[in-house]
């Protein structure tokens, strides 16, 4: 019984501290960082300055065939945009993804 007790013990306290370090707790919520527009005034931006975080995207970067198979390859790059939505700069990573398949 008192192992029990104990696990159940120490299952809550995980949860809770769980809960206490996501950034969406109601504990944290004057310390929580946000990419979105906030309530303080800020100055006007230009359309060169770049506004929050950059967006993921795949795109295609080589087409081969080899022994009766399509290899695509993707290459990851981040997009940075402006507060208008415009597209600054395209970054590219090095993460790529494959993709193979009978042709």
């Amino acid at each position: 019984m008192k192992k029990r007790l104990a696990l159940l013990f120490v299952i809550v306290l995980l949860a809770f501290i769980a809960y206490v370090e996501t950034p969406t707790a109601k504990i944290n919520e004057d310390y929580v960082y946000y990419y979105g527009e906030t309530t303080e005034s800020e100055p006007a931006s230009t359309s060169e300055e770049v506004y929050g975080a950059p967006e993921l995207e795949y795109k295609l970067e080589d087409t081969t065939v080899e022994d009766g198979f399509v290899l695509e390859t993707y290459r990851e790059y981040e997009i940075y945009k402006n507060r208008a939505g415009e597209v600054i700069k395209n970054v590219p990573t090095s993460n790529r993804e494959y993709l193979r398949y009978k042709q």
